[in-house]
């Protein structure tokens, strides 16, 4: 018998599966937030979110924790279980190597630049006249998103940004990387047949469901970036690393920036650069981006070796 029962799967079932039981998740661990919260707060906060108090953006923020956790860590980790008998494999969590650790923290830091060229990009991004509309109401959506962003990020205290950390950079990392890399990416290769094709339409579909038009750009990149490091490194710990770097930087700089006294609204503003700084970024991405996949590559020689040599033995 096969290591992976998902062989025995039409992929488009297994696709049914993980939208079901992410639909589940988020359904029945919103539900527990809400509970929790209410126990906590009461439930009046519940219907205060729009006006701003704290309470209320507490009790969100525990209903956002809960719902996430429900939508993308349960969900791959159940479905993991029912495609294969080894499910940490299935995911991809039993490899880790610390030099592709070090490589994978270089090429986050390296490709900050180029990226933000591109939300630049996406920033000034227009639509055709008889588009006015829809443009408008990309425009009013990202105001909205954009306004409600910032009032989570008010951090007056350490244990805020510890808070913060794990809403937006530790959960997100795990989940989201188990959930798109994880269980969709192999799907679609299971089910297109080619990796390429594979990382790129997860990669649209994790920007797609952000639901922020005018950061579109950067983030399939990144998604796309994450989908790479997973199969050259045969790792999700590394995307989930990366994932997690991304994230934990604008936490973190949002902090800093409220201790510095400096407004918020720096955030939505693409930081420009030179021209030689964005070519030394990209320069420098694609050097590190070989250095890894060369690394990968002997790093699954010497497993590949390792393996044989126990079988002889």
């Amino acid at each position: 018998m096969s290591e992976y029962r998902s062989t025995e799967r039409h992929p488009f079932i297994s696709l049914l599966l993980l939208l079901g039981l992410a639909f589940a998740g988020a359904f029945i661990f919103t539900i527990i937030g809400v509970i929790i919260g209410g126990a906590i707060y009461g439930i009046k906060p519940l219907f205060e979110i729009a006006s701003g108090k704290q309470t209320a953006l507490d009790f969100l923020k525990l209903i956002q924790i809960f719902s996430s956790m429900g939508m993308f860590i349960f969900p791959p980790l159940f479905l993991a279980r029912l495609e294969s008998k080894n499910w940490i494999a299935y995911l991809k969590l039993n490899r880790f190597s610390i030099s592709l650790f070090i490589v994978t923290i270089l090429i986050v830091f390296s490709s900050g630049a180029l990226l933000e060229w591109t939300a630049e990009m996406n920033g000034n991004m227009k639509l055709p006249v008889f588009l006015k509309g829809v443009e408008d109401w990309m425009h009013n959506q990202e105001i909205q998103l954009s306004k409600l962003t910032k009032q989570l990020l008010v951090m007056n205290s350490v244990l805020a940004l510890v808070v913060n950390l794990l809403m937006i950079a530790i959960i997100p990392a795990i989940g989201e990387e188990l959930f798109f890399r994880g269980c969709l990416q192999r799907i679609f290769k299971r089910w297109i047949g080619n990796y390429h094709a594979a990382i790129w339409v997860t990669a649209i579909i994790f920007s797609a469901i952000h639901i922020q038009f005018y950061g579109f750009l950067p983030r399939m990149l990144l998604g796309a970036l994450f989908g790479y490091l997973l199969v050259w490194s045969k790792s999700l710990w590394l995307p989930m690393l990366a994932h997690f770097l991304n994230n934990a930087t604008a936490v973190i700089t949002a902090y800093v920036y409220q201790k510095k006294g400096i407004s918020l609204d720096k955030l939505d503003q693409a930081e420009s650069f030179s021209w030689p700084v964005y070519l030394i970024s990209f320069t420098a991405t694609l050097v590190l981006l070989w250095v890894f996949y060369k690394k990968s590559l002997m790093k699954q020689s010497e497993i590949a070796a390792q393996t044989d040599g126990t079988r002889l033995g």
